[in-house]
């Protein structure tokens, strides 16, 4: 809308604060972004437009204007002291906006969200749109990678850090103020570039873990077509924080193509996290450990190839620290894993809780772990059971039972 586009230019605040963010340029550059600003006025953008002819209920109804709480019949901007980012449709209508708050008021009243969205409306479903999409038609076109982000300047910060002339590069889109959603994950995954991997960068604080995890069950994959990766960030950080540093263009584009390991490891981690967080002495004994590793094994099901599934068992065994060598507790969290399934499904063996009619009656029938024969692998040395005593053995590793019987 050219009259938030007239404020940003008019007003020194806004343009100071997306200078500091390494953005400085959408002040200048109208195209493709139009990003604007939103003055700290009641009803600056409501007077602008009743003196165009538009009435309040189309004002109400485009989510820009609302009614006070004491006066149902006067109208105050939904939008003030905010940087305004145009939300458009597949087509490149502008159909809704994201309101980023000044520091100012966020400073003034610390329960202000920082980012607000247009409601929903008949032409605007926050789970139906990425923004970026429609900005971005030339890149996705031409198979750059995919890139899930948090927020509008995450999203122009990646756009930033490559040149529009370059071959190749990733393209970022974000949700636009709502979860991550079934819809927005099927736009994702029909880019062209996601047939090759799909890269989530969210903040490396807890809601980023939280929303990584939540894309992961969304983005899957049977058969391990288009991976998942993931770059994450320090705490608190995020691209457009990594695009103000010396040099961050360069840094930014070489945390998403050099810096990425696969989604799955991070959501096992993540897991791990919130698991300590919540008891922070439970790696300090072995049967908290084994319990940890027990925990995380049913993620080796989610792995895209057997490969994979080798590769995070061998993460569990060294994150939970099962085992003095990786492949040493490979064994037991494939067991883990398979017990998960089995009882998931029940199909149970005969007798698989009750014990088979012999002289090893009462314990529990070994649980047969799906071969990894593609799996190129270590070779392995059987740990020493004895060491860890017959109490641990019999509750924690009954794959070291099936060696014994």
């Amino acid at each position: 809308m050219p009259w938030f586009r007239g404020q940003l230019a008019a007003t020194e605040e806004p343009r100071r604060y997306l200078t500091s963010r390494g953005l400085g340029t959408l002040v200048d550059r109208e195209w493709p972004w139009r990003v604007g600003y939103a003055p700290q006025t009641w009803s600056a953008l409501t007077d602008h437009l009743k003196g165009l002819d538009f009435s309040p209920e189309d004002l109400v109804a485009a989510g820009l204007s609302k009614p006070t709480r004491d006066n149902p019949d006067r109208l105050i901007d939904v939008f003030r002291d905010r940087i305004i980012f145009p939300i458009r449709d597949p087509d490149g209508h502008v159909v809704a906006f994201i309101g980023r708050a000044s520091n100012r008021s966020l400073a003034a009243d610390p329960q202000l969200p920082k980012y607000l969205n247009t409601r929903e409306s008949p032409l605007y479903r926050k789970d139906k749109l990425l923004f970026g999409v429609a900005e971005q038609q030339d890149r996705i076109r031409a198979g750059w990678r995919p890139v899930l982000v948090e927020g509008p300047a995450d999203t122009i910060a990646i756009w930033f850090s490559y040149s529009r002339s370059g071959p190749s590069g990733e393209v970022a889109v974000a949700p636009c103020g709502t979860a991550f959603g079934a819809d927005q994950a099927a736009i994702l995954r029909t880019m062209p570039g996601g047939r090759d991997a799909i890269v989530m960068a969210f903040d490396g604080d807890p809601a980023g873990h939280r929303a990584a995890d939540a894309a992961f069950a969304l983005l899957r994959r049977p058969g391990g077509q288009g991976r998942l990766l993931a770059a994450e960030f320090a705490a608190g950080a995020d691209p457009a924080d990594l695009l103000a540093r010396p040099n961050g263009r360069a840094q930014l584009r070489a945390a998403l193509r050099h810096q990425t390991r696969p989604l799955l490891f991070a959501v096992v981690d993540h897991h791990l996290d919130r698991l300590l967080g919540r008891s922070p002495q439970l790696l300090d004994d072995i049967g908290g450990r084994y319990e940890a590793a027990r925990i995380l094994s049913p993620r080796v099901l989610d792995a895209a190839d057997p490969g994979e599934a080798y590769r995070l068992a061998q993460h569990i065994v060294e994150r939970t620290r099962i085992a003095e060598r990786s492949h040493d507790g490979i064994g037991t969290v494939m067991a883990y894993a398979a017990d998960g399934l089995l009882r998931r499904t029940g199909d149970f063996p005969v007798g698989l809780d009750s014990g088979p009619a012999d002289s090893n009656a009462g314990r529990p029938r070994p649980i047969a772990v799906p071969p990894l024969r593609s799996v190129p692998t270590a070779p392995r040395t059987p740990a020493d059971p004895s060491r860890l005593g017959p109490a641990i053995v019999s509750q924690h590793a009954p794959h070291q039972r099936r060696r014994r019987a």
